[in-house]
């Protein structure tokens, strides 16, 4: 009877000591979990502000010095604190001048933007200027610049808004530049004068919305 007494009693002590410990590895989980989902918060915060997580993948393609096809695709993650790389500003007119820009490292030596003038009231986008710029060590110019009202002979630039909140600041839109032999040969903002040149890239994000002072 007192042996069977202390088999109950160790039972009992076993099974409140497995119960504690089972609580406190619930315990132990419910706090990783927790700590885990802060972790993802300030990562996603990272990113956010960083830039990570609204890329642009830009590509350009030409023909260097030698004549051999380049093509130059990179993404680009980078952007800035202020409204250098992520403004959609409101004019009195009622007109958007919207910018975006995204860049490699805190070096800002290879990037890729774009700039425009967009109407809600009509649709229409003017004043385009946008390019790709890097940094190596290719037979050829690591840049191209375009500007649709400075220099556009043998340019085209499409760009097409898929969709934009003026009150948020989102935007997707989709960017496709091309300039012939003849457009490369009238300016000197591209990799080779010689060789048609073109840039295309995707971005979705969100902007800083402002609203500039009346002059």
């Amino acid at each position: 009877m007192k042996r069977s007494f202390v088999v109950f009693s160790t039972l009992i002590i076993a099974a409140l000591s497995f119960s504690s410990c089972n609580k406190n590895l619930k315990d132990d989980i419910k706090d990783l979990q927790r700590e885990n989902s802060e972790m993802k918060e300030k990562l996603n915060g990272i990113a956010n502000a960083l830039g990570t997580d609204e890329p642009i993948k830009v590509t350009t393609t030409f023909k260097d010095y030698d004549n051999v096809s380049r093509t130059i695709t990179e993404t680009y993650s980078f952007k800035s604190s202020g409204t250098s790389t992520q403004s959609m500003v409101k004019y009195p007119n009622g007109k958007y001048e919207i910018y975006i820009e995204r860049f490699s490292d805190v070096y800002w030596n290879d990037g890729a933007w774009v700039a425009f003038t967009y109407d809600p009231a009509t649709k229409a986008i003017t004043e385009k200027r946008g390019g790709h710029y890097w940094d190596d060590y290719g037979n050829y110019r690591s840049d191209a610049y375009y500007n649709e009202d400075n220099y556009n002979t043998g340019l085209t630039f499409n760009i097409n808004i898929k969709s934009i909140d003026l009150t948020t600041g989102t935007i997707s839109l989709d960017v496709a530049i091309s300039g012939t032999e003849e457009y490369s040969s009238g300016t000197s903002s591209v990799p080779n004068s010689s060789s048609a040149v073109s840039t295309s890239f995707s971005f979705d994000g969100k902007l800083r919305v402002y609203t500039a002072n009346p002059s």
